[in-house]
Protein backbone atom coordinates (compact mmCIF):
# COMPACT_ATOMS: atom_id res chain seq x y z
CA UNK A 1 0.00 0.00 0.00
CA UNK A 2 1.00 3.64 -1.00
CA UNK A 3 2.54 5.89 1.86
CA UNK A 4 2.83 9.31 1.80
CA UNK A 5 4.15 12.10 4.50
CA UNK A 6 1.43 14.35 5.77
CA UNK A 7 2.17 17.50 3.99
CA UNK A 8 1.47 19.81 7.24
CA UNK A 9 3.20 17.46 10.26
CA UNK A 10 5.17 15.50 8.21
CA UNK A 11 4.39 12.06 9.73
CA UNK A 12 4.49 9.00 7.38
CA UNK A 13 0.78 7.68 6.67
CA UNK A 14 -0.80 4.41 5.09
CA UNK A 15 -3.53 4.69 2.81
CA UNK A 16 -5.92 4.48 4.95
CA UNK A 17 -4.45 7.14 7.71
CA UNK A 18 -4.14 9.22 5.06
CA UNK A 19 -6.34 12.08 2.94
CA UNK A 20 -5.84 12.76 -0.26
CA UNK A 21 -6.43 16.60 -1.58
CA UNK A 22 -7.45 18.49 -4.93
CA UNK A 23 -3.44 18.70 -5.68
CA UNK A 24 -2.37 16.00 -4.95
CA UNK A 25 -1.01 16.58 -1.45
CA UNK A 26 -1.54 14.21 1.28
CA UNK A 27 -2.63 14.86 5.15
CA UNK A 28 -2.85 12.56 8.09
CA UNK A 29 -6.35 11.66 9.15
CA UNK A 30 -5.72 10.69 13.03
CA UNK A 31 -3.89 14.98 13.55
CA UNK A 32 -4.37 17.50 10.70
CA UNK A 33 -7.36 16.25 9.40
CA UNK A 34 -9.07 16.37 12.54
CA UNK A 35 -7.94 20.38 12.94
CA UNK A 36 -10.60 20.88 10.80
CA UNK A 37 -14.47 21.24 11.24
CA UNK A 38 -16.19 17.90 10.24
CA UNK A 39 -18.37 19.97 7.74
CA UNK A 40 -14.90 20.89 5.95
CA UNK A 41 -14.84 19.35 2.72
CA UNK A 42 -11.18 17.86 1.66
CA UNK A 43 -11.95 16.53 -1.20
CA UNK A 44 -11.89 19.85 -3.56
CA UNK A 45 -10.02 21.60 -1.08
CA UNK A 46 -5.92 22.49 -1.55
CA UNK A 47 -3.23 22.15 0.89
CA UNK A 48 -3.36 25.92 1.35
CA UNK A 49 -6.80 25.89 1.75
CA UNK A 50 -6.57 23.38 4.76
CA UNK A 51 -3.86 25.18 6.45
CA UNK A 52 -6.09 28.52 5.98
CA UNK A 53 -9.53 26.55 7.34
CA UNK A 54 -6.87 25.14 10.62
CA UNK A 55 -5.83 28.79 11.34
CA UNK A 56 -9.35 29.77 10.64
CA UNK A 57 -10.89 27.37 13.20
CA UNK A 58 -8.16 28.20 15.86
CA UNK A 59 -8.75 31.96 15.87
CA UNK A 60 -12.43 31.16 16.05
CA UNK A 61 -12.38 28.58 19.08
CA UNK A 62 -10.10 31.76 20.46
CA UNK A 63 -12.79 34.09 19.78
CA UNK A 64 -15.96 31.21 20.67
CA UNK A 65 -14.59 31.08 23.80
CA UNK A 66 -14.08 34.75 25.41
CA UNK A 67 -17.20 36.04 23.26
CA UNK A 68 -20.09 33.76 22.88
CA UNK A 69 -19.05 32.04 26.36
CA UNK A 70 -19.43 34.32 28.64
CA UNK A 71 -22.95 35.51 26.38
CA UNK A 72 -24.38 31.96 26.81
CA UNK A 73 -25.09 33.40 30.52
CA UNK A 74 -25.95 36.54 29.42
CA UNK A 75 -29.95 37.82 31.17
CA UNK A 76 -30.45 41.05 28.95
CA UNK A 77 -32.89 40.15 26.04
CA UNK A 78 -30.48 41.91 23.81
CA UNK A 79 -27.14 39.85 24.54
CA UNK A 80 -28.98 36.56 24.09
CA UNK A 81 -27.40 33.71 21.27
CA UNK A 82 -29.63 32.53 19.13
CA UNK A 83 -29.25 28.96 17.73
CA UNK A 84 -29.83 27.55 14.65
CA UNK A 85 -29.35 23.82 12.92
CA UNK A 86 -28.83 20.51 14.29
CA UNK A 87 -27.87 20.29 17.62
CA UNK A 88 -27.38 24.40 17.72
CA UNK A 89 -24.49 23.99 15.35
CA UNK A 90 -25.24 27.93 14.56
CA UNK A 91 -25.27 30.57 17.27
CA UNK A 92 -25.48 34.09 16.25
CA UNK A 93 -24.92 36.50 18.60
CA UNK A 94 -26.57 40.32 17.45
CA UNK A 95 -25.31 42.42 20.40
CA UNK A 96 -21.75 41.51 18.51
CA UNK A 97 -22.25 40.94 15.25
CA UNK A 98 -21.08 37.31 14.89
CA UNK A 99 -21.88 34.01 14.31
CA UNK A 100 -20.50 30.83 14.96
CA UNK A 101 -20.13 27.58 13.49
CA UNK A 102 -19.30 25.01 16.47
CA UNK A 103 -18.79 21.24 16.52
CA UNK A 104 -18.63 19.79 20.11
CA UNK A 105 -16.11 16.46 20.03
CA UNK A 106 -16.22 13.84 23.19
CA UNK A 107 -13.27 11.70 24.09
CA UNK A 108 -15.64 9.11 25.63
CA UNK A 109 -19.42 9.37 24.79
CA UNK A 110 -20.70 12.69 26.56
CA UNK A 111 -17.41 13.32 28.63
CA UNK A 112 -14.35 15.65 27.98
CA UNK A 113 -16.19 17.47 25.32
CA UNK A 114 -14.09 20.32 23.50
CA UNK A 115 -15.21 22.61 21.39
CA UNK A 116 -14.07 23.80 18.34
CA UNK A 117 -15.34 26.51 15.97
CA UNK A 118 -15.44 28.83 12.88
CA UNK A 119 -16.48 32.42 13.77
CA UNK A 120 -17.90 34.92 11.10
CA UNK A 121 -18.71 38.50 10.57
CA UNK A 122 -23.11 38.56 10.22
CA UNK A 123 -21.85 41.28 8.02
CA UNK A 124 -20.07 39.11 5.33
CA UNK A 125 -23.10 36.45 4.69
CA UNK A 126 -24.43 37.27 1.28
CA UNK A 127 -26.17 33.97 0.50
CA UNK A 128 -28.20 31.56 2.36
CA UNK A 129 -30.20 28.61 0.59
CA UNK A 130 -32.09 25.50 0.74
CA UNK A 131 -30.88 22.32 -0.35
CA UNK A 132 -31.66 18.74 0.09
CA UNK A 133 -30.68 15.29 -1.30
CA UNK A 134 -31.67 11.95 -0.78
CA UNK A 135 -29.10 9.50 1.20
CA UNK A 136 -29.15 6.00 1.42
CA UNK A 137 -29.75 5.75 5.83
CA UNK A 138 -28.23 3.05 7.95
CA UNK A 139 -31.23 0.38 7.27
CA UNK A 140 -30.80 0.56 3.61
CA UNK A 141 -34.30 3.20 3.28
CA UNK A 142 -33.67 6.83 1.32
CA UNK A 143 -33.64 9.56 3.96
CA UNK A 144 -34.39 12.80 2.86
CA UNK A 145 -31.27 15.27 4.07
CA UNK A 146 -32.04 19.32 4.63
CA UNK A 147 -29.68 21.48 4.63
CA UNK A 148 -29.08 25.45 4.27
CA UNK A 149 -26.12 26.47 2.67
CA UNK A 150 -24.89 29.75 3.75
CA UNK A 151 -21.90 31.73 1.91
CA UNK A 152 -19.61 34.17 3.54
CA UNK A 153 -17.55 36.60 1.43
CA UNK A 154 -13.98 37.91 2.02
CA UNK A 155 -13.53 34.71 4.02
CA UNK A 156 -10.19 32.28 4.18
CA UNK A 157 -11.04 28.70 5.16
CA UNK A 158 -14.58 28.13 4.86
CA UNK A 159 -16.30 30.12 3.14
CA UNK A 160 -19.51 28.06 2.00
CA UNK A 161 -21.05 26.57 5.48
CA UNK A 162 -23.52 23.38 4.49
CA UNK A 163 -25.94 23.86 8.06
CA UNK A 164 -27.83 20.14 8.90
CA UNK A 165 -31.22 21.17 9.52
CA UNK A 166 -34.02 18.86 10.55
CA UNK A 167 -36.51 19.98 7.60
CA UNK A 168 -37.64 22.60 4.93
CA UNK A 169 -39.41 24.41 7.64
CA UNK A 170 -36.49 25.24 9.47
CA UNK A 171 -34.99 27.31 6.72
CA UNK A 172 -38.12 29.02 5.99
CA UNK A 173 -37.02 30.15 9.80
CA UNK A 174 -33.52 30.65 9.16
CA UNK A 175 -34.00 32.76 6.27
CA UNK A 176 -36.84 35.05 7.97
CA UNK A 177 -34.34 35.94 11.28
CA UNK A 178 -31.70 36.85 8.30
CA UNK A 179 -33.88 38.72 6.67
CA UNK A 180 -35.20 40.47 9.47
CA UNK A 181 -32.05 41.45 10.74
CA UNK A 182 -30.69 42.79 7.49
CA UNK A 183 -33.79 44.34 6.65
CA UNK A 184 -34.99 42.81 3.41
CA UNK A 185 -37.57 40.81 4.39
CA UNK A 186 -40.23 40.07 2.03
CA UNK A 187 -43.24 42.32 3.80
CA UNK A 188 -45.30 44.91 3.02
CA UNK A 189 -44.11 47.05 6.09
CA UNK A 190 -40.66 47.05 4.59
CA UNK A 191 -41.78 48.28 0.68
CA UNK A 192 -40.92 51.79 1.82
CA UNK A 193 -36.81 51.17 3.18
CA UNK A 194 -36.17 49.10 -0.18
CA UNK A 195 -37.69 51.61 -2.27
CA UNK A 196 -35.55 53.78 -0.73
CA UNK A 197 -32.49 52.05 -0.80
CA UNK A 198 -33.63 51.05 -4.52
CA UNK A 199 -33.34 55.33 -4.99
CA UNK A 200 -30.31 55.74 -3.19
CA UNK A 201 -28.83 53.18 -5.75
CA UNK A 202 -29.97 54.57 -8.53
CA UNK A 203 -28.36 58.23 -7.54
CA UNK A 204 -25.26 57.09 -6.93
CA UNK A 205 -24.50 54.98 -10.26
CA UNK A 206 -25.98 58.34 -11.89
CA UNK A 207 -23.59 60.20 -10.36
CA UNK A 208 -20.63 57.56 -10.79
CA UNK A 209 -21.95 57.35 -14.66
CA UNK A 210 -22.08 61.31 -15.28
CA UNK A 211 -18.71 61.17 -13.60
CA UNK A 212 -16.99 58.80 -16.16
CA UNK A 213 -19.09 60.60 -19.22
CA UNK A 214 -17.05 63.57 -18.15
CA UNK A 215 -13.86 61.97 -18.54
CA UNK A 216 -13.14 61.86 -14.85
CA UNK A 217 -12.58 59.06 -12.73
CA UNK A 218 -13.92 59.55 -9.23
CA UNK A 219 -13.14 56.87 -6.90
CA UNK A 220 -14.90 57.94 -4.15
CA UNK A 221 -18.18 58.28 -6.34
CA UNK A 222 -17.05 54.27 -7.79
CA UNK A 223 -17.47 53.19 -4.47
CA UNK A 224 -20.53 55.02 -2.96
CA UNK A 225 -22.16 53.16 -5.99
CA UNK A 226 -21.58 49.82 -5.28
CA UNK A 227 -21.94 50.66 -1.64
CA UNK A 228 -25.38 51.83 -2.38
CA UNK A 229 -26.23 48.81 -4.62
CA UNK A 230 -25.24 46.27 -2.01
CA UNK A 231 -27.02 47.93 0.29
CA UNK A 232 -30.28 47.67 -2.08
CA UNK A 233 -29.68 44.17 -2.54
CA UNK A 234 -28.18 42.83 0.97
CA UNK A 235 -29.64 45.53 3.51
CA UNK A 236 -27.14 47.92 4.81
CA UNK A 237 -24.09 46.37 6.90
CA UNK A 238 -22.87 49.37 8.19
CA UNK A 239 -23.82 48.93 12.10
CA UNK A 240 -23.16 45.06 11.85
CA UNK A 241 -19.34 45.60 10.55
CA UNK A 242 -18.92 48.38 13.02
CA UNK A 243 -20.79 45.84 16.32
CA UNK A 244 -18.35 42.81 14.99
CA UNK A 245 -15.04 44.81 14.78
CA UNK A 246 -15.25 46.22 18.21
CA UNK A 247 -16.04 42.83 19.35
CA UNK A 248 -13.02 40.81 17.44
CA UNK A 249 -10.94 44.21 18.12
CA UNK A 250 -10.69 42.62 22.08
CA UNK A 251 -10.08 39.39 21.19
CA UNK A 252 -6.36 38.20 22.71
Amino acid sequence: MAKHNCAICGTEVGLFAQQQLADKNYICRKVCAKRCMKLFDFVPSTLEQVKKHIEQVEYGTKVWEQIFVPLAKAKKKEEKIKSFGENGMLRVSPSTGLVALIQNDYKIFIFGKTTKACVYRIADLYSYEYVSEVQRGSDGKDVTKHFCVLAFSGVSGMPIVRLPIGSAADFTYIEKYFNKQFGIQKTLGNAINNAKRQINAIKSVTEAVKSAVNGEIDEEKGEAAIDALNANFYGDRTEWIRKADEALSKVK
